[in-house]
């Protein structure tokens, strides 16, 4: 076995020789779209909820400013928990032998879909039952944790020495989301009523609907046939008995 700075150099070496990025198929490969599509309506929800939190529980359910900051923490006390369940039922399922691409489509259901209803029924909770908008909005919060087992993985799952570009590609996609849906929320509740606000979460829950069931169509779990590497047989033998590597199930020819 080599030392790991020289089967670092190897693997830097092997990566910048054959790693080319595949643009023209990142525009042709539906499962790249689908995690662009996901991840950009993941995010509308998400900034959503993060940006005006406190200016929904200051204007509809009347907290004031001391109560508004310790109940406006809550749900993400309860994105972070879901986060972490989110990651061992992946995990868990994937060892139990679902398909990777099942495993993340039901990730991302359970991202969005539970985050929409909550969403919705939220916009009916009034100022009188304060306790039970913390909770929904809490566990709307909570839930949308699922979405980074989905679409926030996906990249590795479909192109493992791309996943960087492809996150860089997919999440600027979904900032304009950060962009435009704090734009949204000042414009429709100019009067800050309830039924402003249940235009806004109407809205959230369309869009994250919309990704889960273009993700649930087209999302794939497994490597793409234009994001495997360009390397020899020889490369391969090599690289693997310096790193102890597992090859691949298909060897190339040297004139693959």
């Amino acid at each position: 076995m080599c030392s790991p700075i020289i089967v670092g150099q190897l693997m830097f070496h092997f990566i910048q020789k054959n790693c080319r990025t595949p643009w023209l198929q990142f525009a042709r490969s539906l499962p790249v779209w689908a995690i662009i599509v996901a991840h950009t309506c993941a995010n509308w929800g998400t900034y959503t909820l993060l940006t005006n939190i406190p200016t929904y529980m200051k204007e509809i359910l009347k907290f004031d400013m001391t109560s508004n900051g310790l109940f406006s923490a809550i749900p993400f006390i309860f994105f972070w928990v879901f986060i972490n369940i989110a990651g061992v039922v992946a995990d868990f399922l994937r060892l139990r032998g679902w398909q990777t691409k099942n495993v993340r489509k039901l990730m991302l259901f359970i991202g969005t879909i539970f985050p929409a209803v909550l969403l919705v029924c939220t916009g009916f909770i009034t100022c009188r039952t304060p306790v039970m908008a913390v909770a929904a909005l809490s566990l709307a919060v909570g839930f949308s944790g699922f979405q980074y087992s989905g679409v926030m993985i996906n990249h590795v799952d479909i192109a493992p020495e791309h996943a960087g570009v492809l996150f860089g590609i997919s999440n600027t996609a979904a900032t304009l989301s950060g962009i435009l849906a704090p734009y949204v929320v000042g414009h429709i509740t100019t009067n800050s009523t309830q039924s402003e606000w249940q235009t806004i979460f109407y809205i959230a829950a369309g869009i994250y609907i919309i990704g889960a069931v273009f993700f649930c169509i087209f999302a794939e779990g497994e490597r793409q046939s234009w994001a495997t590497l360009n390397a020899t047989t020889q490369e391969l033998v090599i690289l693997s008995k310096v790193s102890s590597i597992e090859l691949p199930k298909h060897m190339p020819t040297e004139n693959d």
